[in-house]
Order: structure tokens, then sequence, then C-alpha cells
């Protein structure tokens, strides 16, 4: 089976982190990665561009160097080995790894609350302090989604985690009951 870069991101992720954090370099470094994921989302065909075999070494270089050109020494070391290894094409990957370390290194976690109708502020911030306390951590990015069909209740997802209080699931599992019974 062929490694993809999906698979190595994570170790590329685990290098950097450790780096940084010997460097009391972690919030920068998490900075201009967002920014460097900010441009490849910006460019959806940068990437494939720099992995691919039509652009010619010299535009390649050209354009990982636009890619280093603001970032930190710790960042512009990352796309220098990551391009030179070949896995480019998986910066994205290790990108979200690296968030991923960072935010579980200070206590964060995403969650997406799905409700039948918007939360106002109050209820938000009730929702993150409850989140907080049911994962033991300092802080939730909250991502908000509406969906009318689960009728009332929340819904909270968070990795793989799920915490489903809806009416609508409710409603099915009552259903099931009632016909196998």
């Amino acid at each position: 089976m062929a490694v993809t870069d999906q698979m190595v991101a994570p170790r590329y992720a685990k290098a950097l982190f450790e780096v940084a954090q010997a460097h009391q370099e972690l919030d920068s470094t998490q900075a201009d990665l967002d920014q460097l994921q900010r441009v490849i989302d910006d460019n959806p065909e940068l990437l494939p561009a720099l992995a691919g075999k039509d652009l010619g070494q010299a535009a390649k270089d050209q354009l990982l160097a636009l890619l280093k050109r603001d970032a930190s020494p710790l960042v512009q070391n990352l796309i220098d080995v990551v391009a030179g290894n070949g896995r480019i094409g998986g910066l994205s990957h290790v990108i979200t790894a690296f968030a991923r370390r960072f935010d579980e290194a200070n206590g964060i976690v995403n969650a997406t609350v799905t409700t039948a109708v918007p939360l106002d502020d109050p209820q938000t911030q009730a929702m993150r302090q409850a989140i907080a306390s049911r994962f033991d951590v300092q802080d939730v990015r909250l991502t908000p989604v509406v969906d009318p069909a689960i009728v009332g209740g929340v819904k909270v997802v968070s990795d793989d985690l799920v915490i489903d209080g809806t009416i609508a699931t409710r409603l099915v599992k009552l259903q099931k009951q009632l016909l196998t019974n």
C-alpha cells in the first residue's frame, strides 16, 4: 500500500509542533500556518501545480519562494522539507494536523451545534460553557447550524463524538420501539 500525503501529515505536524514548542513559538507558528492555509484556500490550483509535473523546477521554486515570503523560519523550513520530500500536495493536511495538536495543547475543542432555531448570545455562551465542562477544556469554538428538521433539542458534534438530544432522533427511536414490540 502506498503511503499517502494524508498518512504522513501527522508526522510532519508533530515534528513542527515539537520544534515550535521548544522555541516557544507555538502561537506564532499557528498564526503563520493559518495565513498559509488562507493562501492555499484562495488558490486551489496552487498545491496541485506544485505537486504536478506540468511546471518546471524554476517556476515551482518561484511559487515556493512566494509561499515562504512572509512566513517564520520554522514554517519556511516546513515548506522546504515537505516540498523536498515530494509531499507538498499534502501541506494542508500538515496544517490541519498541527492545528489539532495546537488546540489540544491549549484546551480548545471545536464543536458544531445544530438547533431548530438560531441560538441567541446568552444561549450560545451557555452552550459553550456546557460543552467546555463536558469535554473538560478551556475554550470551545462553536459552529452553529440551524436545521428545522430536528424539530427541537440540540445535537453537538465534536470530532468523533456525537451528542444527539434532538426531538427528531427521539421520535425515530420511539418509532423503532413501537415497531419492534
